[in-house]
């Protein structure tokens, strides 16, 4: 005699008559089931009509016509077809190809591939940075290619060795009305620029702690520098851009097209052109070897200083600017066509924008109305997340030569060193592509 465990848990029997669609045996399609009803199943055993029977050892007779009449009831469809455990439906190729469009449907929902993407909590190191000039339209940071980050600090310049952790003083000027006033390391990292208050410019050998030249070209203080190769520009208060060739004694060539301040250069790294941002809420776009004073593209969309430029590294006709505080737009343009392909009001004075080189990222570091650091996707331009520690207004950035790093001056005396820019997780990465190809019929392979 069968126990009762053996009687209360038997599987109904499921003739090849009853499963009247064809279908995949193994993959139930939950959604169309009834676990009530399953469950009620698994308690019961079918008679030779294929109508479910109580299996009972002592059951009321009573009880027994209830049972019958709630079955009769509730596990009938609504064409008169008893209800399956598990119900199928469609072929297996169809399943397959169902179960894969789900996975790719949910990896690229809204077309953005979900990925989790951490931020740090805070800054890796905190350097102090007394007797700083908080002048907006200065340049008094570059971390250079041989991971020697250079800083201007009032009448001093310092090499700081991220790889060392040390710091040494390369040049102080005596001079009380004089004071560096914009920084910029060589392509090679070999020769330091330093533009001064007073309208020069100094080319440093670090390495000997030696003085190779002095240049005198601009009629003011030199706010900003930039180097391509052998050529140095630099921008100055008197309006002027001067390309100098350090292997000469004279200036290359000036380009005019500022009527303020030239408070920001950056030179691309592929395409040799310049862009250039100034006081009088202008961009221009330069190229490379230009010797008249025409530009190649005039950006005037801006309502104040621009300072913040940066050429995008994986697309090399994209040229990201910020605006000052009437302005606090960051702006991408197309420097091939000359049109403003994304526009948007960061809410804050634009300070300085870099891009992240592992990832289609931008990071803007702000001054008044925010005082923090913003990441945000590109092209969508929608916030990742923010990273705040400054207390006062942030006054430059500067990237690592590996650009897992990014270094922001504050107008508090701090510099922070954030490890914003690491590149994306192998390992994670690895993970994700098992996890799916484990979930995927297309990937997986029996034999």
């Amino acid at each position: 005699m069968a126990s009762i465990r053996e009687l209360e848990w038997r599987s109904p029997l499921s003739p090849s008559t009853h499963l009247d669609e064809p279908g995949d045996r193994f993959i139930p399609t939950r959604s169309l089931m009834n676990l009530d009803i399953a469950r009620c199943s698994l308690m019961t055993r079918r008679n030779g009509s294929g109508k479910c029977r109580a299996d009972s050892i002592s059951e009321s007779p009573a009880k027994a016509e209830y049972k019958r009449r709630v079955e009769e009831n509730l596990t009938l469809d609504s064409e008169g077809r008893p209800f399956k455990m598990l119900v199928f439906r469609g072929s297996p190729k169809t399943s397959v190809r169902m179960v894969d469009k789900m996975l790719r449907e949910d990896q690229n929902r809204n077309g953005v591939v979900k990925e989790f993407r951490s931020l740090p909590k805070g800054s890796e190191r905190v350097l102090y940075a007394p007797n700083l000039l908080k002048d907006f339209y200065l340049n008094l940071i570059d971390w250079g290619p041989n991971n020697i980050l250079a800083t201007a600090l009032g009448s001093t310049v310092y090499l700081y060795d991220a790889d060392k952790n040390e710091v040494q003083i390369l040049t102080e000027v005596d001079h009380e009305d004089d004071y560096p006033t914009s920084i910029a390391w060589s392509c090679d990292g070999l020769t330091l620029a330093i533009g001064f208050n007073n309208s020069m410019i100094e080319i440093w050998d670090p390495k000997t702690s030696r003085l190779v030249r002095s240049i005198e070209a601009h009629r003011s203080r030199v706010g900003s520098l930039s180097w391509k190769h052998q050529i140095l520009t630099s921008g100055s208060h008197d309006t002027s851009i001067i390309n100098h060739d350090v292997r000469a004694f004279r200036a290359a060539y000036v380009l005019k097209g500022h009527s303020g301040e030239v408070c920001g250069l950056k030179w691309s790294e592929s395409k040799g052109l310049l862009a250039s941002g100034g006081n009088d809420n202008l961009v221009h776009v330069w190229e490379e070897n230009m010797v008249s004073s025409k530009w190649l593209h005039r950006f005037d969309e801006h309502r104040a200083a621009v300072k913040a430029l940066s050429w995008c590294p994986f697309e090399c006709n994209t040229l990201a600017s910020g605006g000052g505080t009437a302005d606090r737009c960051i702006k991408i343009w197309n420097a091939q066509t000359g049109q403003c392909n994304i526009s948007i009001d960061s809410e804050a004075q634009v300070c300085g924008l870099e891009w992240n080189r592992h990832r289609k990222e931008i990071l803007s570091g702000h001054g008044y109305g925010r005082n923090n650091l913003c990441l945000r996707k590109y092209p969508s331009m929608s916030k990742i997340g923010e990273l705040t520690g400054h207390l006062d207004r942030i006054l430059n950035l500067s990237q690592s030569p590996d650009g897992s790093k990014v270094v922001s001056l504050g107008a508090d005396e701090t510099l922070r060193i954030w490890k914003v820019f690491e590149p994306p997780c192998r390992a994670s990465c690895g993970m994700e592509e098992e996890r799916l190809g484990r979930l995927s019929f297309e990937t997986m392979h029996i034999r």
